[in-house]
């Protein structure tokens, strides 16, 4: 199996919700793929994110590090 790399917007979308674990994620970033229809360029990266964390295992999405990708004032959305 290959190896799932997430680009830096793709990180900025899920740090943006639940990063708690994998499904809550999957299921945080794929609601809002509906709001995100008017502007192609962040559909695009929505989509492609959510494909990704579909692909990969929970395993490995307990290794990423969202940190340096939140939003100040987004620390506690955990």
């Amino acid at each position: 199996m290959r190896k799932i790399i997430f680009e830096d917007d793709e990180m900025r979308v899920i740090s943006m919700f639940d990063t708690s674990n994998r499904e809550a994620a999957l299921t945080a970033v794929g609601a809002v793929i509906p709001l995100t229809r008017e502007d192609t360029e962040l559909s695009a990266v929505v989509v492609s994110t959510v494909e990704k964390l579909k692909q990969i295992s929970d395993a490995d999405f307990m290794k990423l590090d969202f940190e340096g990708y939140r939003l100040e004032g987004e620390e506690d959305k955990e």
